[in-house]
């Protein structure tokens, strides 16, 4: 990830720069370089209306590359006016997967939309859709060493439910990157999906059947009763 950052100041023993003895602020360009051209081969995908960027990818080396409109355009009318319209390119390299990206989705960090990726080793990042920051990131692989597989964003966007090679399935705070079991399962995930619809409203119970069924009957017994007592009093009056 190509990006600009400010560093701390720095001691300096000798007391230079006006005798304060630290260097003023100063600011640090991490530059990352590559012998050739890096190959990206797409491992995940997600489409997004997010600042500046229309298509994040992930790829297999561990790369999420933000996708944005390209401002060369053929003349309106041209040969090649739809296709330039169309055409995606590269604006930024996030750099901070060892595995291949299994998931990209959208999500929300301290009240802005941002990007989630999540890696085959269980690693999770955050990344700023704008400028490819990375705004918060596991410490350790969240599934215990397991493979991760799935994940899915809760609605409000501040929390992600992972899964994988493991019977649970781990919910994440995307801030804090703290996690608990949301549910155990009996088998691996493979895929996740988290629906708005409330559930459906379960069907009667099997006992409350069987207590309506058992009233029915004692009532048709009841009636069948007294017609019979009435049947054989209207005969000895006779």
């Amino acid at each position: 990830k190509l990006g600009l950052r400010s560093s701390p100041t720095q001691a300096h023993g000798d007391g230079a720069r006006g005798g304060s003895g630290h260097w003023p602020m100063s600011l640090i360009v991490p530059v990352a370089a590559w012998p050739a051209p890096p190959q990206h081969r797409v491992s995940a995908l997600l489409a997004t209306t997010l600042d500046g960027s229309e298509v994040v990818s992930g790829g297999e080396g561990g790369e999420v590359c933000l996708w944005g409109s390209s401002d060369e355009t053929a003349p309106p009318g041209g040969p090649g006016d739809a296709a330039a319209a169309a055409a995606l390119t590269p604006r930024v390299i996030c750099l901070g997967h060892e595995a291949a990206v299994v998931w990209l989705g959208r999500c929300m960090l301290e009240g802005h939309a941002a990007v989630a990726s999540l890696c085959a080793c269980g690693h999770l990042n955050v990344w700023d859709p704008a400028d490819g920051r990375c705004l918060s990131a596991s410490p350790a692989p969240l599934l215990g060493g397991a493979v991760a597989t799935a994940a899915a964003a809760y609605p409000a966007g501040g929390d992600v439910l992972l899964g994988g090679e493991a019977t649970a399935l781990w919910r994440v705070r995307l801030a804090t990157m703290e996690r608990h079991v949301a549910a155990e399962a009996e088998d691996w995930c493979v895929a996740l999906s988290l629906s708005l619809e409330p559930p459906p409203a379960p069907p009667p119970s099997s006992s409350s059947a069987t207590e309506a069924a058992t009233a029915t009957v004692a009532t048709a017994t009841s009636a069948t009763t007294a017609t019979a007592t009435t049947a054989a009093s209207a005969s000895a009056s006779a």
